[in-house]
């Protein structure tokens, strides 16, 4: 039975790592005299490109040929990472420093704990987010190594980079279902680097704590 739930919730794991992605707010076109535009593009013709883009604060419907463009990609900006030309949305340069809102750093993670391999993926709000994710652990027993599966929900608060992180854990392997309560420390870096630090409680024939350490990179 419990290798029967074990395998449910893995398929299930692995469907959900196929089914996320990491959504862009803009489609980009780069003119010929090397101005980046973030817009919406609307159509393509043989000889147009036909598009929405900031003009006066305001968006507006425009074309340009395609003899005038170098390159043009859809789904290719993240509107809060960048610095726009004042009143349009003419690419200035990128935006340094921490980011503004949990919506503009990276959504997915991957890391390695003690003796564990994990992915997560953020739900951001303005100011507070939820992670949904799991892995492997490889543990040892006492009649030798065995390959668990964790599942973990947490939420994030605090910043942008440094976080407060609490959250439930549940453990799988052919022998035991283990839940466990974790409240910890997460730092998410501007370039990817994750660090997270915290105690897990768990109880099964007893009380006890174990600790958790991941590094990792966010993207």
């Amino acid at each position: 039975m419990k290798n029967d739930i074990l395998s449910s919730v893995f398929v299930v794991f692995l469907l959900f790592l196929g089914a996320c992605g990491y959504s862009q707010d803009y489609d980009l076109i780069v003119t010929a005299k090397g101005d980046s535009i973030a817009c919406r593009i609307d159509s393509i013709t043989e000889t147009h490109i036909y598009f929405e883009m900031k003009s006066q604060s305001n968006w507006a419907q425009t074309h340009i040929g395609l003899t005038d463009v170098s390159e043009y990609k859809r789904d290719a900006i993240h509107k809060k990472q960048f610095v726009y030309k004042t009143g349009t949305s003419i690419i200035e340069s990128p935006k340094q420093g921490p980011a503004a809102s949990l919506r503009d750093i990276g959504k997915n993670s991957v890391y390695l704990g003690i003796l564990s391999i994990n992915y997560s993926r953020m739900i951001p709000g303005d100011r507070v987010a939820v992670t949904v994710g799991g892995g492997l652990s490889f543990v040892t027993t006492l009649d030798g190594k065995a390959v668990g599966l964790m599942v973990e929900t947490t939420l994030l608060t605090g910043g942008t980079q440094h976080f407060f992180e609490p959250g439930l854990l549940l453990y799988f392997d052919s022998d035991i279902i283990w839940p466990m309560i974790r409240t910890g420390y997460r730092y998410q870096g501007p370039e990817g680097f994750l660090f997270r630090a915290a105690p897990l409680f768990g109880y099964m024939d007893g009380f006890s704590v174990l600790p958790a350490i991941s590094i990792g990179y966010s993207f």
